[in-house]
């Protein structure tokens, strides 16, 4: 093994596009509203959170996947619980 592969062992570039399967729980950050219904931002890809609460724009929220496409990565999810605050 190279000095350049020893240094380079582990890293991995993330995506901008995440995918995600129906179920999954994920943290995101609620950045927005599209009328009654919270969105997230993750990358370039948007998730709805259903029944999130009113104030939740700037929190940081438990979410269950419902739904997913890959190729236009957009998605649906149900709000779970709130688990943090805005660092802002």
């Amino acid at each position: 093994m190279s000095a350049l592969d020893k240094f380079l062992a582990g890293w991995s570039f993330r995506s901008s596009t995440p995918d995600y399967e129906p179920g999954d729980a994920i943290e995101v950050m609620v950045t927005g509203r599209e009328g009654d219904t919270a969105v997230a931002r993750i990358g370039d890809s948007t998730l709805r959170i259903e029944d999130a609460p009113a104030d939740a724009v700037n929190t940081r929220v438990l979410v269950a996947v419902d739904t997913w496409d890959g190729s236009t990565h957009t998605g649906s999810g149900t709000y779970r619980e709130t688990v943090g605050e805005s660092a802002f």
